[in-house]
């Protein structure tokens, strides 16, 4: 008697339960290179043909994350940023696979090819990167790392915009250039305040500010502002600019962006002067970092501020994301742009309060996974990678036992 194959059970079909989902297709991807113009150096690309035969459907739910769907609704693969931000950003071939199954970052034409910059596609998924991680970060107070916190804000606040066009020039994302940086270069040539021009009559200046109450030198209010401060610390253009907002005028100026700069002008002059930031680390000027000095006061300012942070970069790239209404299932529903619109939406219905992201243990693995807030001990995205793991660890002890032997 011949035997009837049982039809796959469906835990969950994605199509009616996920929050949301978005409708892409897939593509093909060649390296290229590309040059601005003929005296320039051609910089790598990417050349990206759609599949319009390949149709790929998403959808997010809690506690999974954005995923790939199967025709029936079931999860085809799961956690689509953790997977996307995991790629080593020199790996162009983990790029070109992820969007032959998931397609690109945008929408491409069909038919016609798109050369996309592979810098200004590092850029992209670093700044998202970064903001997952700001995020994992300030949830999770049980791993939080203050210096992390410090360089994915420091990484926010200056980030270079990068333009990318799709679809011959129809379809266009731009990234913000940061709220402060726009204040910093308005307020760059402001008049300090009229009291600190009294240099004559006063030793020290008195300030308060929304992180304390203290006094500066007056000789050193004054050199700072001429630009002929006695430590050379003191005259990178940063740090200049960031002493000649906080000591300008405070009236009728954007609160939040007076707390950014007290926050900033504090840290740069009790712990240390950041010359530039990556996403692995925090580069001060001469090196010079007095970690000591970061009080509690300046930690629940660092807070506030990544929260800030956090708030802007996800509303930034949720412009495009709006309401509509299914006139079949008579429910709401959200009209998505893009794949990355997607994955900025997916950090937007993530509970800080229940659930978190964290980078799997494996350093061969990389992939930052959700996770309940409750799992402490939670360390591997899956058994595969705890499995590997606990197999080199047992190497490594095998092989000192041997040495010992």
């Amino acid at each position: 008697m011949m035997k009837v194959a049982k039809k796959k059970k469906i835990e969950e079909n994605f199509f009616t339960s996920g929050i949301f989902t978005y409708e892409s297709c897939g593509c093909t991807c060649e390296e290229t290179s590309v040059s601005a113009n003929i005296s320039t150096v051609p910089m790598p690309a990417i050349k990206l043909t759609a599949d319009t035969q390949h149709k790929i459907n998403f959808a997010f739910g809690s506690k999974v994350g954005l995923v790939r769907l199967n025709d029936d609704g079931s999860i085809a693969e799961s956690n689509l940023l953790g997977k996307l931000i995991a790629i080593d950003r020199n790996d162009i071939s983990g790029y070109f696979s992820f969007f032959k199954n998931n397609g690109f970052l945008f929408p491409i034409a069909a038919g016609k090819s798109e050369i996309i910059g592979l810098a200004e596609l590092q850029f992209l998924v670093s700044r998202l990167q970064a903001t997952l991680e700001l995020m994992s970060t300030i949830t999770d107070m049980s791993r939080t790392s203050y210096e992390k916190i410090i360089r994915m804000i420091f990484y926010h606040l200056f980030a270079p915009v990068v333009s990318v066009e799709t679809i011959n020039g129809k379809f266009k994302y731009v990234s913000d250039i940061h709220q402060y940086s726009k204040y910093l270069e308005t307020n760059k040539n402001s008049a300090r305040d009229p009291r600190l021009y009294d240099t004559f009559n006063n030793e020290e200046f008195a300030f308060t500010d929304n992180i304390t109450s203290f006094t500066l030198n007056a000789d050193f209010v004054d050199s700072v502002l001429n630009g002929t401060p006695a430590d050379s610390r003191y005259e990178t253009s940063l740090f200049q600019n960031v002493f000649t907002a906080y000591c300008s005028s405070r009236e009728s100026k954007p609160i939040v962006m007076l707390y950014i700069n007290d926050f900033v002008f504090h840290y740069f002059y009790e712990v240390g002067i950041i010359d530039h930031v990556d996403l692995e680390r925090t580069h001060y000027i001469n090196d010079s970092v007095q970690k000591e000095k970061f009080t509690n006061k300046l930690k629940k300012a660092a807070v506030a501020v990544a929260k800030y942070i956090i708030k802007e970069e996800i509303e930034s790239n949720l412009r495009r994301v709006r309401p509509t209404y299914n006139t079949v299932l008579l429910e709401p529903a959200w009209k998505i742009d893009s794949l990355f619109s997607a994955m900025y939406f997916g950090l937007f219905y993530m509970r800080p309060n229940l659930e978190t992201y964290r980078r799997c243990a494996n350093p061969k693995c990389g992939e930052f996974f959700p996770v309940p807030l409750s799992s402490r001990k939670k360390k591997y995205c899956c058994k595969a990678c705890m499995n590997r793991m606990m197999a080199a660890k047992k190497r490594i002890r095998d092989k000192l036992k041997e040495t010992k032997e």
